[in-house]
């Protein structure tokens, strides 16, 4: 691995200037478990890097009208969180379900997002959960749904001295239930496919319907017209099977070494499915 400079802000304003300063060929980097692996492999060779560990206010969970996390909170964190197991599950399963707790220890949720893998683990429930992201720069900050963070296989709207600062989830409000699943090669692979679904019930009829699903298009993608199929309606065998074929409909997955399209495509509708009957067993 070529040498490189290494730099430990400890405030948001100090990591911008120090971008601004190094240029377009520095990067940032938070807990390093991809960034590095590309570098070792020769994929990548920044000369410099910014490390966001040291600002603390990127590390931080709290409450305003719901959840707040930093971008640097560990995902260790999220997934020994029992508030976060019982009002989030379906980010709690996710997280809990990535790589190995040495792992956990270290990867970010911010960087798992802002790596842009299609098959990002947090990325589908943190969809279906509606958060909001914010980000910082030296112009100030903005925000945006999740959805609207990726624009293609490891690219998102971060400009290059910007950083994802934080991400809000609403309360869980009564009624909601909500479930990750992932199928990989072997359980700490990376996702083959994964899904998360979220549903608010009243009366046994679904109200509202969040899915998505990731490693089935460029981006980690919402189902809007499998929601719609879904909403006012009892999620009956009949429903479910609609489910299924709608979800067919919608992905557009791509063979490589993991999977092939046709497997991709037919079990993306049995995953998502089997994710949408958790998450109303979740209400109960």
């Amino acid at each position: 691995m070529k040498g490189f400079d290494y730099f430990q802000p400890g405030r948001l304003e100090e990591a911008y200037g120090l971008m601004e300063t190094l240029g377009a060929e520095a990067g940032y980097i938070a807990g390093g478990t991809d960034i590095l692996v590309r570098m070792k492999q020769k994929i990548i060779a920044p000369p410099a890097l910014i490390s966001l560990r040291r600002i603390e206010e990127l590390a931080r969970m709290g409450r305003d009208r719901g959840l707040l996390l930093g971008s640097m909170t560990p995902l260790r964190a999220l997934e020994k969180s029992e508030e976060i197991a019982a009002s989030y599950p379906c980010l709690s399963q996710a997280v809990g379900s990535l790589a190995n707790p040495q792992i956990r220890n270290v990867a970010t949720v911010g960087g798992n997002l802002c790596n842009a893998a299609p098959s990002a683990d947090c990325a589908p429930p943190l969809m279906v959960l509606g958060a909001t992201l914010t980000i910082g720069g030296p112009g100030g900050e903005r925000t945006l749904p999740v959805e609207d963070f990726f624009e293609g296989p490891g690219r998102t709207v971060l400009r290059r001295e910007e950083i994802l600062t934080g991400i809000a989830i609403p309360e869980r409000v009564p009624g909601t239930g909500s479930a990750f699943l992932k199928l990989g090669r072997v359980s700490q692979d990376i996702a083959v496919i994964n899904a998360a679904a979220l549903v608010i019930m009243e009366g046994g009829v679904c109200r509202t319907c969040r899915l998505a699903v990731g490693a089935v298009a460029p981006t980690p993608l919402r189902l809007r017209g499998v929601e719609r199929l879904v909403e006012g309606r009892r999620p009956d065998p009949e429903l479910l099977a609609e489910v299924e074929r709608g979800v067919r409909g919608e992905v557009n997955p791509i063979t490589d070494v993991r999977s092939t399209e046709e497997y991709r495509r037919e079990v993306s509708g049995v995953l998502l499915r089997r994710a949408l009957e958790q998450a109303v067993r979740d209400v109960r």
